[in-house]
């Protein structure tokens, strides 16, 4: 894909991407419902960015769960398509599929794998739905009815993601044994947990959230430069900004900039 002689587009900047917030009884597990209409022509080649979470998606062509991606995902959508999505919280999905994030890395696998005959049915049902919103509301439904069953994310999962979330230096190159201090687990098990629970290490979540901060940066105020941006998000400079925007997005900051800016 990175040969490719047209230039790679943010996800979100192809067709019309939308979010919806998700119902109260979700929130705390579901970070938000979506849907992306692509456009009849044909789509220009899409990266969409890691986030750290999972997602269930469903289109004309059945429903998946895409796990979580440690670099940038590179769909195929046809011309026309509309996807609507759910999206689940960093560190939340692994109770609702009951399987370790870490067998779902960089993955589209069917939601029937996990929920069976349900998610054949939940297919069928947003098929014979008549819009976008009446699909978004069938697949928050299904969620709801799921939902007495699921645990809450583990309090050292939990602990753990907050810990992260809060860093804005890239002094330590393995957070780990700051995290195993601040959740009281050993480093060991924390590895192994974080694996379970967010599909890699804590390392690589810690350089997926730092990506994302910048990128949220970036929205919310499109005039300091990139070099300000950086130190704000946790880099260490500008060039760290530039090696991990290209290795996790295959697009570089002012690549990135230039097409959040249009």
């Amino acid at each position: 894909m990175h040969g490719t002689l047209q230039p790679m587009t943010l996800a979100k900047r192809c067709g019309i991407y939308r979010e919806r917030t998700a119902p109260a009884s979700l929130v705390a597990h579901v970070e938000c419902l979506w849907s992306h209409a692509i456009s009849d022509s044909p789509p220009s080649p899409m990266a969409v960015v890691p986030d750290g979470c999972v997602d269930i998606i469903w289109s004309s062509r059945g429903i998946a769960i895409a796990g979580p991606d440690r670099v940038a995902a590179f769909p195929v959508i046809g011309p026309g398509e509309t996807v609507v999505g759910l999206r689940f919280r960093t560190g939340s999905a692994a109770s609702w599929l009951r399987t370790p994030l870490c067998e779902l890395t960089g993955t589209v696998v069917p939601l029937e794998a996990f929920w069976g005959a349900a998610a054949r049915e939940l297919h069928l049902r947003m098929t014979e739905a008549e819009s976008v919103a009446a699909r978004t509301t069938v697949l928050a439904q299904a969620a709801e009815q799921r939902l007495p069953a699921i645990a809450a994310p583990p309090a050292d999962i939990a602990a753990c993601l907050a810990q992260l979330r809060q860093r804005r230096s890239a002094s330590s190159d393995n957070p780990i044994r700051l995290l195993a201090l601040a959740t009281g687990t050993s480093e060991r098990t924390l590895r192994r947990r974080c694996h379970e629970h967010f599909g890699f290490g804590a390392k690589t979540l810690d350089r997926i959230l730092r990506l994302q901060r910048f990128l949220a940066a970036y929205r919310s105020d499109a005039q300091p430069s990139l070099s300000t941006l950086a130190l704000d998000a946790g880099y260490a400079d500008q060039a760290h900004l530039s090696r991990d925007t290209r290795e996790l997005t295959s697009l570089s900051p002012r690549e990135i900039r230039r097409q959040l800016a249009s």
